[in-house]
């Protein structure tokens, strides 16, 4: 069954924002992302709101069968004694200690130069990895799709956000903040 909301959209003006510009770019494709999931606008008949009937998003795949290449050490899977004796040491102790490498500013380098051949805005991309999160947020995007949203600076150089498709009932844009060594391009 469509889903369907009160009207509250409005039709974007790209034409004020410079053409070949980042910000054309994304003020486009989000209109193209409304316009494809219309159906239709039906006004109501005595006054009310106007009535925005969608296509539902595609329902989510299975989640792929995905275990980090790094070890995890979560703080309440140890025994009484070490979690005291941890304590003890450092009452800051962080809940999970993970194995995960922190890149070098050479390796860095090296990432982001492998990926100018198809780093850009409005690439096509899979998130292939990632952090281990105590929520377990991180880790449900691995598999997802969707498209370069923006280029960081030289300070997250590693980084990139990530407009993710929407998939099953989500209904809102999800732009996630993910390392460039966990996005593959989809050619």
């Amino acid at each position: 069954m469509p889903r369907t909301r009160k009207s509250h959209h409005v039709r974007q003006d790209v034409t004020r924002l410079p053409a070949g510009s980042d910000a054309r770019w994304r003020a486009e494709y989000r209109q193209a992302q409304y316009e494809r999931a219309l159906i239709g606008i039906q006004p109501d008949l005595l006054g009310g709101p106007t009535v925005e009937v969608f296509r539902a998003s595609p329902k989510q795949p299975p989640p792929q069968a995905w275990s980090p290449d790094y070890e995890v050490e979560l703080f309440h899977d140890l025994a009484p004694e070490e979690q005291a004796r941890r304590l003890a040491a450092d009452p800051q102790t962080p809940f999970a200690r993970t194995t995960r490498a922190i890149l070098t500013a050479e390796e860095i380098g090296a990432l982001v130069a492998g990926a100018a051949n198809w780093l850009r805005v409005g690439q096509p991309v899979r998130i292939t990895g990632a952090p281990l999160t105590l929520d377990g947020c991180a880790e449900r995007r691995v598999g997802r799709t969707g498209v370069i949203w923006r280029l960081c600076s030289a300070v997250f150089a590693d980084h990139v956000y990530v407009n993710l498709d929407l998939i099953g009932a989500e209904r809102s844009e999800k732009v996630a903040f993910v390392e460039l060594r966990d996005v593959a391009p989809i050619t």
